[in-house]
């Protein structure tokens, strides 16, 4: 395999994992992600590790999507600017449910080795997360008055 062909495979790779997440198809991670992925923003590691935070973003979201904007190739790596969009329903880290509209932005990087995901590094614009924050204090401060 060529290297242009060898990029192209691993975005592939890539672009599967973010049809599985949006489908929250749990059986397809195994084919994707190698056993020894870890996820260095998060610490999930293995399939098992991916298919616990797709679940969590589907608590979390209803109507969950995730698109890729770019995608980007260089030797074993993948870069991906998403934009994730859904209804906010369900807890996420610290945020609880606001049942609004919620859109998301950001980049993340993988290595693939071997037609497989072995680690991962995301970052969410942090605009996003003070937009969120600032969605909760106002529904806070709406249920308390």
């Amino acid at each position: 395999m060529g290297k242009n062909e060898h990029i192209e495979a691993n975005q592939t790779v890539v672009r599967r994992l973010y049809d599985y997440i949006n489908e929250n198809r749990k059986e397809g991670f195994a084919g994707i992600v190698a056993p020894s992925y870890l996820d260095h923003s998060n610490n999930n590691r293995g399939p098992d590790g991916m298919i616990a935070a797709a679940a969590n973003l589907h608590q979390a979201y209803d109507e969950l999507r995730i698109e890729i904007t770019e995608i980007v190739g260089q030797g074993d790596l993948v870069a991906v600017q998403w934009r994730e969009t859904g209804r906010h329903v369900g807890r996420f880290f610290n945020l609880k449910p606001t049942g609004q509209p919620f859109e998301a932005s950001g980049l993340a990087l993988y290595r693939v080795r071997d037609g497989k995901i072995v680690e991962s590094w995301m970052a969410i614009d942090p605009a996003t997360i003070r937009a969120q924050q600032a969605a909760q204090r106002a529904l806070e401060s709406a249920t308390a008055a």
